[in-house]
């Protein structure tokens, strides 16, 4: 039995959690067209396709050429009249490999009518279905595919239906130049090929308010800053560095005096935001726009603050649904002037704001809530001696991803000579001190990272980078009280200390350690390979001449991120 529109209709209802009695359905478009109130309050379009699917497989398309053109049409129209966001959407749960997902065409009507060869709902020349690829089968919770045409379709699970629509539209902000004229009237398999696909990072498995915490060294920032180059541009985020004495002025923003514009002589006082209020503005201007831009703030260090004081009221704001803060906060006067006064400024992106009338715009600079584009990223070292507790009501407001002490660490490994000549592999080093402290009974978030010292650290300044960072680390914070244990006799200052070093490397500590031998060998860069088993364990090899000393680590690249509800 064929699966219709009709059929696709309740099922993206079912996704949406909404009933065919509780929508508004766009007239002339026989119930495939209609008005969805998203989790902001926004109203928007959506155009419903059931995927075209044949039996053998051969050939999976949205059917925009010759079926529901005019319909689609409509609602497109209707649209654009009424200044709605809109998405033109296809499902087919009874194809196994598309049940629980929905296939969105992320462009103008324009486009398609063209790719269609319809007009107004009419056919007035060649033209061709759009196309999903035969061997496309989804296994994320958000993708792209790119088609051969220009443009992509988003492919999203219904877990995130309700997400995405309240973040992405489809009104023309898109440009036409994009397209690629079709060359035949079909598009046969080995053409999908090409149009396979260049998926993007996907934003959607990442929390939007998210802490990385672990050991000292566990590359937290390093994957914060991957994260975020891949999935928001370099002009869309912000970073800072939390400290003792931050203050909600510099985090939000506050009066300063600075010169007057046009007389540098007389002081003025001018409101200047920080950084959580420059990020939130774009997002918010964004929003208006709907430029389906993603803002990111990034602070480094959060627990380095007494995050209680700097947050304020904004952290009413960080109880999220769907990415919206349930709760808003009213604003100050002087934030007030500042929004009117950012909002009011002559340029395109605040043409929105400038048309409203008095009333309208003091609903958008009133309060504020944080919306479903600004997200905001943190590192956290509990290991920090000096830092601020975090309570419980703030830390249940962020998802926390626990950063493993052995993650990535083939991506740091290199052989290092001690004081006294002797060469070691620094991650078997690093994994003897662990071992110690563990059998110590000491927290893992106070053991040592694989980038405790960094690359160059290793490369080029092992000597200073281990009495100054990692020795001092150890005989200061982590085993302060009970050096005894981990060092040799007589270590009773850390001058001391540092001329055992000078004098016998490694015999410094109260266990032995293993060595790589030097002769007929060269201390080079990638000397540990990493071969991961199908059991997701790392077989690490060191390899010295004819001598082969293999050990088994933890991988902890399978670690995994959940995104608030």
């Amino acid at each position: 039995m064929a699966y219709t529109a009709k059929d696709a209709s309740k099922t993206l209802f079912r996704y949406l959690n909404i009933t065919e009695q509780s929508i508004e359905f766009i007239e002339n478009t026989h119930k495939r067209g209609f008005i969805y109130n998203t989790a902001s309050g926004e109203q928007c379009v959506i155009f419903i396709y059931p995927i075209s699917h044949k039996a053998d497989n051969s050939k999976n398309f949205f059917d925009t050429r010759d079926s529901g053109a005019y319909e689609r049409g409509v609602s497109w129209n209707y649209s654009l009249k009424n200044k709605l966001k809109y998405f033109c959407v296809a499902v087919h749960e009874q194809v196994e490999k598309y049940n629980d997902y929905i296939f969105s065409l992320e462009c103008q009507e324009k486009i398609i009518e063209k790719v269609s060869g319809t007009l107004n709902g009419a056919r007035v020349g060649t033209g061709t279905q759009v196309v999903i690829p035969n061997d496309y089968i989804p296994n994320n919770q958000f993708e792209r595919i790119l088609t051969k045409n220009g443009f992509f379709i988003a492919v999203i699970h219904k877990d995130n239906i309700i997400d995405y629509i309240d973040k992405y539209d489809n009104r023309p902000y898109l440009i036409d130049d994009s397209l690629v004229e079709l060359g035949e009237p079909e598009t046969n398999d080995e053409d999908l090929s090409q149009s396979v696909d260049t998926h993007i990072n996907d934003l959607s498995k990442f929390s939007r308010n998210r802490i990385l915490f672990g050991a000292p060294g566990t590359g937290k920032s390093y994957k914060l800053n991957k994260d975020r180059e891949g999935c928001f541009s370099d002009d869309n985020y912000e970073r800072v560095t939390f400290h003792p004495n931050y203050s909600y002025a510099q985090f939000v923003g506050t009066y300063k005096p600075t010169p007057k514009e046009d007389d540098e002589l007389v002081i003025t006082y001018k409101y200047i935001p920080g950084p959580f209020m420059r990020v939130w503005v774009r997002a918010y201007r964004s929003m208006q726009n709907n430029d389906g831009q993603n803002y990111l703030l990034i602070i480094e260090e959060i627990n380095r603050a007494n995050v209680a004081a700097v947050f304020g009221d904004v952290f009413q704001l960080l109880d999220r649904k769907n990415g919206v803060s349930e709760y808003s906060i009213y604003t100050s006067e002087d934030i007030k002037r500042y929004l009117n006064d950012e909002f009011s400024k002559e340029i395109p992106e605040n043409e929105w704001y400038r048309t409203l009338s008095t009333t309208e715009k003091k609903k958008h600079i009133n309060s504020i809530k944080l919306l479903s584009n600004m997200y905001i990223w943190s590192t956290m070292n509990s290991a920090d001696q000096g830092v601020f507790p975090i309570d419980t009501a703030f830390k249940r407001r962020w998802n926390f991803e626990y950063i493993g002490i052995n993650e990535s660490e083939s991506m740091n490994s290199r052989d290092v000579i001690f004081a006294d000549g002797r060469v070691i592999n620094w991650n078997i080093l690093r994994h003897a001190i662990n071992k110690k402290l563990g059998k110590m009974h000491i927290n893992e978030d106070k053991m040592i990272g694989p980038f405790f010292l960094s690359k160059d650290d290793l490369k080029n300044n092992f000597e200073s980078a281990f009495k100054s960072k990692l020795l001092m680390y150890l005989y200061e914070d982590v085993i302060k009280h009970r050096r005894d244990e981990f060092f040799a006799k007589g270590m009773d200052t850390y001058s001391k200390l540092l001329e055992a070093y000078e004098k016998t490397g490694g015999d410094v500590f109260m266990f032995e350690l293993e060595y790589i031998p030097t002769q007929g060998t060269t201390v080079a860069e990638n000397s540990l390979s990493n071969t991961i088993s199908d059991n997701l364990e790392s077989t690490v090899t060191y390899e010295t001449g004819n001598q082969t000393a293999d050990k088994v680590a933890e991988s902890s690249n399978d670690f995994a991120t959940k995104s608030e509800e």
